[in-house]
This record gives structure tokens, sequence and C-alpha cells, in this order.
């Protein structure tokens, strides 16, 4: 996230800071607050005008973090938009402090979505469910890769700097085509009240493969960026990872995870746990906090491998899958805060760094258009093609194809790792994040159309996606 980008629209509204907040120790907070203020009234606003268009929550979120940024909110009203987000002054520590705030986030959210990671699903579904990752997989990394190629001649007129490395753009595009985001797969799932259908599960069972090989291809790109394609720093990244996962899997998953399911206990225990609730799973003050150490530890090492830290994260979530009690109870303890206070962070992140304006011309506009058809071609189209050919009716396949379609917020979180690589301009960046957001915004309205007169008919008039 750039703030400097949002100096000129500073001017007289920046000044109101010293004046207004006074010269304290606590000069750097009080603006910081102002900002977790707007942003997490926005997220909540979004999610609510998001659930009556029939959209997920996280939907809203997203498009209210980009609203905040200078596609719209700094465009309408920049004075306010410097007031809340320039600073005077402060910017660079309000910066530092937004991004922080949005990495232990996401290392939060990783860590819960690698907890959530149902290997079950994958061996239930096993035939099917790797057919459509497969072709889900195969599909959009071949065209975002070609696209990626196409694009390249074109950067100097796009705005775009030449220093971008060619290979690791192209893979990079590849990558982030490939990318289903089955949170917010399973969140459309239990609305539509299908989890528990075998479409459903077939839907989850491939978003659980799709994410498993994404993610490999995710660190294995950025492992290739980062070591600038050096073959043996490559290989000691991807190397150093695949070891540090089998230590997660086989050394720290056997160790940790009987310590939790001990640990936890139906019953409160109001010596450590005044405000624990009965009857729901619950760790100690004690075990919580050394889970907590465990997951810093884990971020901290995938970080010095090279990968980021949200790699590390999700490996040990991973690797502590299985365990319903144990999900719950650690859920129970980080995922409703995780969800209203960092996610609208990241997502004001991600629309801090977002500006509409750099598609500045018809050609960009143009490309733009390509980066959502080629994703929508090689997603939707790869894995319905891959269910029809599997045998599943052609409603039924063209919905799992606009389901596996779904990008969202796991899309925005692969972005932001380009952006930070410097493998990825901010005009791409730009596309990308749209490309993120229509493809989400899609998925649930062509779903509920695509099962019309089909079995899950039914379903859906009860749950009033039909009538």
């Amino acid at each position: 996230m750039h703030f400097a980008a949002l100096a000129p629209l500073a001017g007289a509204a920046g000044a109101f800071w010293p004046t207004l907040l006074g010269a304290s120790g606590e000069a750097l907070l009080r603006p910081l607050l102002v900002q977790l203020i707007v942003i997490i009234l926005a997220a909540r606003l979004g999610a609510v005008v998001a659930r009556r268009l029939g959209q997920p929550s996280v939907v809203g979120e997203i498009v209210a973090g980009l609203l905040l940024g200078p596609s719209a909110l700094g465009a309408v009203a920049p004075a306010f938009s410097a007031f809340v987000f320039g600073g005077a002054g402060t910017g660079a520590a309000l910066e530092a402090s937004l991004t922080s705030f949005s990495q232990i986030g996401l290392i939060l959210l990783l860590f819960l979505i690698g907890l959530e990671f149902d290997f079950s699903h994958i061996r239930r579904q096993s035939g099917l469910a790797a057919a459509i990752s497969l072709a889900g997989i195969a599909a959009p990394f071949a065209l975002g890769f070609g696209l990626a190629i196409a694009m390249l001649p074109r950067f100097e007129a796009l705005g775009a700097p030449a220093a971008v490395d060619p290979w690791s753009f192209s893979l990079f595009m590849g990558t982030a085509m490939s990318i289903t985001a089955i949170p917010i797969l399973g969140r459309i799932l239990i609305e539509m009240g299908m989890q528990h259908t075998p479409i459903g599960a077939t839907v989850i069972a491939a978003a659980a493969c799709d994410d498993a090989v994404g993610w490999t291809l995710l660190a294995a790109v950025s492992a290739i960026a980062v070591g600038q394609f050096e073959p043996l720093a490559v290989i000691r990244m991807l190397g150093a990872t695949a070891g540090f996962a089998g230590l997660c899997f086989f050394v720290i998953r056997p160790v940790l995870l009987p310590l939790l399911e001990r640990a936890v206990g139906n019953a409160a225990q109001p010596h450590t746990q005044p405000h624990a609730q009965p009857g729901r799973p619950q760790l100690s003050l004690g075990m919580l906090s050394l889970l907590l150490a465990a997951l810093l530890c884990a971020a901290l090492a995938t970080s010095l491998i090279g990968i980021f830290a949200i790699f590390g994260a999700f490996l040990l979530g991973a690797s502590l899958s299985g365990a319903p009690r144990v999900r719950e109870a650690i859920a129970g303890h980080l995922a409703d805060f995780v969800t209203v206070f960092f996610l609208p962070i990241f997502f004001t992140y991600t629309g801090l760094r977002t500006n509409v304006g750099a598609l500045a011309s018809p050609e960009a506009w143009l490309w733009c258009g390509a980066v959502l058809a080629v994703a929508v071609l090689g997603k939707w189209g790869g894995c319905g093609l891959a269910a029809r050919l599997a045998g599943m009716p052609a409603g039924e396949a063209s919905c799992v194809g606009v389901l596996m379609n779904t990008r969202a917020l796991m899309e925005l979180i692969v972005v932001n790792i380009g952006m930070d690589l410097g493998v990825i301009p901010p005009v791409v960046y730009c596309m990308l994040v749209l490309m993120a957001i229509g493809t989400t915004l899609m998925a649930t309205p062509l779903a509920v159309r695509m099962l019309r007169g089909s079995p899950y008919e039914p379903l859906l008039v009860e749950r009033g996606f039909l009538r």
C-alpha cells in the first residue's frame, strides 16, 4: 500500500490532525483509531447490504474495502479520504500499522483455513474431485500464462514498469488464475443449504484439491521469484518448505494435537476461563498461549525461508485439522475477532492499493476484460467440462464450474503476494482485484440459475433463492 499516492489529496484536510488530536504521546494512535473505526463500520455496512442483495457477507466487506481506497472515496471525497488516511506527517507510521495489522490478520486467517481443511472430502470424492480440480488448475494456468505473454509487449502502453521479470510475471498470472476460494464456497453452500448434498460435497472436495495444488504452486512461484531463477536458491527454498511441512505433519502434529485434545473440555473452568461459555469446547489461556506461540513460530519459519509467513500458518493449521472439537474450540477463540476486526483491515489495505484510475485508457480496460474472460473461461469452462465428462448432468456440471470460479478472498491474498514480490505492476494488480470481485459476484446468482429444474430446486425454493 502506498500512502504517498494519497499525498496530493491531503492539502488543508491533513492540517486538521494536529488541531483535532493535539501533540501528545498518542498522536499516532488516535489517527489509527479513527481509521479502524471507519474501516470496521464500513465493512459491517457492506456486509449488511450484500446479504440484502443475496450475496455472501464477505463480498460486501471486500467491496467496502475497495470503496475506501482512491478508486472511490479518494475520488469522490478527497478531503475526507485525506483526513482519514493521509494523517499529516504520520502517513508512513499509519501505513506500517495497517500493513502489520493486515499481515497478522492473514496469519490468523490462513491458520483457521488450514484448520478447516478437511482431507476426508478428498478421500471420499477422490476420482471426480481430482478430475475437476486438475482441469480447474491446468486450464486457467495455461490461459493465464498465455495472456501474460500477450500482455508483456504492451506494458509500456499500460503504464507498467518494464523492470518486471517476464517469467515471474507469467508464472504468477497462471497461478493467480488457478485459485479457488474454498472459505467463500463453504459459506455460499451453507447459505444455499447444499453443504451436505452430493454436488456440495463434490465442489468442496474439488476446491480442497485445488487449494492444495494452488498453494503449492504459489509457494513454488514465490520461491522462483525470490530466487530470481537461481536454481540452487529455488531448490533450497522448496526443499526447506517441504521439510517444514514434514515437520508440521510428522513432528508437531503428534505432539501438539494430543495436548490440545486433552485440553479441550465441555465445561467452563471459572478459575482459568472466567468468560467461557458452558457446553462449548474451550481451551485454557495457557494452552491458547502455547498454540499462538507455535503459530507465530511457524509463520516466522516460512518467512525466514523466503516464501511468506502465511504459508507457515496454513501448514500448521492443516497439520492440526481433523479434530472437530479442537477446531471448534480454537475457532471459538479466534474466528469472530478475525472476521470482524482483521479481515476488514486487509480488505481496506487491498482497496488502498487499488486505483481503478490506473486503467486510464480503453486498451487497459480491454485487457481488464480479457483478464476476467480468461479467468471465467479457464475455471468455469475447465471445471464444468470435466464434471460433464465425468457424467454429471449439464446443469449441475455447469454449476460446479460456476462455483469453482469463485475467487474472492483467496485471490486477494494471492495478488497482494504478487504485488509485494514485485512480480505484478499496479495496473495488473487492479485488473486482478476487479476479476476477484467479479467472479465472486456472479457465483451465487449463476449457480441458482443453473440448478433451476434440477433435483435441488425445492431446496433453493425453501431457502428463498428461487420462487
